[in-house]
């Protein structure tokens, strides 16, 4: 039997927070959140709203799964993936409450957590071995990822990982339709355990040993799976920073642009949700067709490092679920706009170019004229290759990032840009 994924989904909240606000939360100096922003690609995060609860952030992800509708009674087990021993204060029990409102009955639930930011991984691993030994053939078992940022230890990782908000969610079966679980390899270092009795010296030990042991794990999974990296058409990454990953590229050969890094300045690392988030993105994209060998890989402290090969296959759940999972598309298509923009704004200003994001004001901070914010306009036409209707575009709409993306989702001439 192969372990499938028959649908993938996930959900970010609305609410984004600039780096640089987060950094008198997190105790930074300004110094340290250019870093962030300018060598390690961090740009933003998304948080959840005053009152909305771990429970909302899961159960967005799994009402995403299009293909779980009329099917609840097969589900035999409930797994929740998460990155950090403890994500909600005592007595309260997260996946107990999730099946109450799911309306799940005769399920067993359980979390996985001691692989840190790779529980993803492992909870899938898990999940094909249930089902496949499960004496109903069209058992599923339900994976879904995502913790609430509540502790200092979860909002900056001392690694240099931002963490953010968001969930995933994903149905395993035995066989059938989706993505086939060709491969999983994980390793482990104790010793570079930073929570240890030397935890400053085992961080150490793990920021020096990071690059080559993250690349043994990915080329572990890649034999495991009989192929080489040349047969992987594109990396999931875990979203820590770009700089790590650009490391690990070069320490395997492996070109830049098969890893998809542009979640990580929009939404930060979401310790164990970042797979699903990124799967949902490049399905999206267009980045993953029908056949196409992809690997996900990550690292999580104490310290844990895994890799996973799956094959890409399109089935009627696979394409409802983009479609149902909180307009992904169209969610993507504006973080893409918004990157694009910052990048063009850099060109324009160079260094003198000020931290941007949504709420920067093109005219006022910027000091761009109403024709240099057009110009710009058309620049963004030409990077993504699309093409927009200005016929009712007005000075409000240019007003800030934000705002000159949300017109530009709203009026692409076709829908999506071209890949």
């Amino acid at each position: 039997m192969t372990t499938t994924l028959a649908d993938v989904a996930a959900f970010l909240p609305e609410r984004r927070v600039p780096v640089e606000e987060l950094g008198p939360e997190l105790g930074l100096r300004g110094t340290q959140v250019r870093v962030l922003r300018r060598f390690n690609g961090l740009g933003e995060v998304r948080r959840q709203r005053p009152g909305e609860t771990l429970v909302d952030l899961l159960e967005g992800a799994v009402r995403a799964l299009a293909s779980l509708r009329g099917r609840e009674h097969l589900v035999r087990y409930v797994i929740h993936a998460r990155g950090v021993p403890v994500v909600v204060p005592y007595p309260v029990n997260p996946v107990h409450e999730l099946l109450a409102r799911l309306g799940l009955r005769c399920t067993t639930a359980f979390t996985v957590t001691h692989h840190a930011c790779v529980s993803a991984l492992v909870a899938i691993d898990v999940a094909g071995r249930l089902v496949a030994r499960h004496p109903d053939p069209g058992a599923l078992a339900l994976v879904v990822a995502g913790e609430q940022v509540f502790t200092q230890d979860q909002r900056l990782a001392p690694d240099h990982r931002v963490f953010g908000e968001g969930a995933g969610a994903c149905l395993v079966s035995a066989d059938g339709p989706g993505d086939a679980l060709l491969s999983f390899a994980s390793g482990q270092r104790g010793d570079l355990d930073h929570y240890g009795t030397d935890g400053a010296a085992a961080m150490e030990g793990f920021a020096r040993e990071y690059t080559e042991l993250l690349g043994e794990v990915i080329l572990a999974a890649v034999k495991r799976a009989d192929l080489s990296l040349d047969d992987i058409a594109l990396v999931l990454p875990h979203n820590v920073n770009v700089v790590s990953w650009r490391r690990v590229c070069r320490r395997l050969g492996l070109p830049v642009d098969r890893v998809l890094l542009d979640n990580v300045p929009l939404v930060g690392h979401t310790p164990s949700a970042d797979t699903f988030i990124n799967h949902a993105s490049a399905v999206a994209l267009g980045r993953l067709a029908p056949g196409d060998r992809y690997l996900t890989a990550g690292a999580g402290l104490g310290s844990v490092f895994s890799a996973m090969v799956l094959e890409h296959k399109v089935s009627e759940h696979t394409v409802s679920a983009t479609h149902g999972s909180g307009n992904m598309a169209a969610t993507d298509l504006r973080t893409r706009v918004v990157s694009t923009l910052g990048v063009l704004l850099g060109r324009m200003f160079g260094d003198d170019l000020p931290a941007v994001c949504e709420e920067t004001r093109l005219f006022d901070e910027l000091g761009l004229s109403s024709s240099r914010t057009l110009e710009l306009l058309l620049a963004l036409e030409d990077q993504l290759d699309l093409q927009v209707d200005v016929e009712e575009i007005d000075r409000r709409d240019l007003a800030s990032v934000g705002s000159l993306a949300d017109f530009v989702v709203a009026h692409v001439d076709g829908g999506e840009p071209c890949s």
